[in-house]
């Protein structure tokens, strides 16, 4: 603590050139909460799959439909105790760029197989009774401000579903249950959707309950061997491998945000790096001065180690501090289907023990160049 003073003083030599590599750190950190928070959030979103609800879809892929009469055939399956359907609707609110996840459901069979999805019983009766009615979660109307009553305008975003606009009433704002549950996406009746679609009685997927967890595979073997050879052969997979194919397609998210991640760090440790180089190669003099009042080559070595660290910290301090605001307190969703972005104390934590090792890392070798100068070879060079 007693070099505190020195550290201090060292680092508003330059204002600019301090401020500059705080700010590189600041985004190295900031970036690294968040793109961790997206991680965290896909995985929070996988894992809050129920072990007694799977899903059937279409063996080739999930972008082909079903039929809606397969449904019967799949409730009379032994050790399914409840059925659901639901379809993806792909509309355009307002402006592409507006993008939130919209799904055409059964609706009473749909909140009843959900019940993680909270909702008023007025605001549930009265989307029950419109067939218009639509609900939102409570994270999608923070985002655009919906209030039950408001009408939701959406236009078609899959031929399938023609070309007329559909507008729907909020009718209820539900409440995730858990932290892991999407709270961002909106639900509408099936048979408003399929009255309209120019190829009726199509579904996207089926959502089954099981009697008992342990019979997943059983059910999942009866289901698929009924449909085998037709032309709507079905694969049925518990709900977290569902929801990890809906996460796929948008590519090795976990690849990609690492890659980035790398990247960003590694560049920040050499900006940090030849601030800190360029600032000792300046002190020459002093450091020269420094040796020969006494100071030795360990206490010369922690203060440009100390100083690099220091920076590094506050940097990394302000960008998990700003991460944390934008996503934990104001909130910031997704922009595709899932729970709000969420940066959590365990990400602050290692955001900052992130910044001190690219403190440590960027102040290394100039701090090693330092304590190994010698007095006469300083005060040659700066002569």
């Amino acid at each position: 603590m007693k070099y505190l003073f020195l550290v201090l003083k060292n680092a508003r030599r330059n204002r600019r050139r301090t401020v500059l590599t705080l700010l590189s750190v600041m985004v190295a950190v900031f970036g690294f909460c968040s793109l961790r928070s997206v991680i965290v959030t896909f995985q929070a979103s996988v894992d809050s799959g129920s072990a007694t609800r799977m899903v059937v879809i279409r063996s080739t892929s999930i972008m082909f439909t079903l039929q809606k009469s397969q449904e019967e055939i799949i409730r009379q399956t032994p050790g399914v105790t409840g059925i659901s359907i639901g379809s993806y609707f792909g509309g355009i609110y307002k402006d592409p760029s507006n993008y939130f996840a919209q799904y055409a459901i059964d609706a009473e069979s749909y909140l009843r197989l959900y019940p993680e999805m909270l909702l008023e019983p007025g605001e549930r009766a009265a989307f029950l009774a419109d067939r218009t009615g639509a609900i939102v979660g409570d994270g999608l109307a923070r985002r655009y401000g919906f209030k039950v009553g408001d009408r939701i305008v959406l236009q078609v975003g899959i031929p399938l579903y023609g070309t007329q606009d559909f507008t729907f009433t909020v009718r209820g704002i539900y409440r995730p249950a858990a932290a892991g549950v999407d709270d961002q996406s909106m639900f509408f009746h099936w048979q408003y959707l399929n009255e309209r679609s120019l190829m009726a009685d199509q579904v996207g997927w089926f959502v089954i309950e099981l009697e008992r967890p342990e019979m997943a595979a059983s059910v999942a073997e009866a289901i698929d061997r009924r449909f085998a050879n037709t032309p709507y052969e079905t694969r049925t997979e518990s709900e977290k491998a569902f929801a990890t194919e809906m996460v796929s397609m948008l590519g090795n998210i976990g690849l990609l945000i690492g890659g980035i991640l790398a990247a960003v760090i590694v560049t920040t440790l050499f900006v940090a790096g030849n601030t800190m180089a360029m600032s000792v190669r300046e002190r020459t003099l002093e450091i020269a001065v420094m040796r020969t009042l006494g100071f030795r080559a360990a206490a010369i070595f922690l203060l440009v180690a100390g100083e690099a660290a220091l920076m590094a910290l506050v940097g990394g301090a302000l960008g998990a501090g700003l991460a944390w605001l934008l996503f934990t307190v104001v909130s910031v969703p997704l922009p595709v289907m899932g729970p709000g972005l969420v940066v959590g104390a365990g990400d602050v934590l290692v955001a900052l023990l992130l910044s001190v090792g690219i403190g440590v890392g960027a102040g290394l070798i100039p701090a090693s160049m330092a304590a190994r100068l010698k007095v006469v070879d300083a005060l040659r060079r700066v002569a």
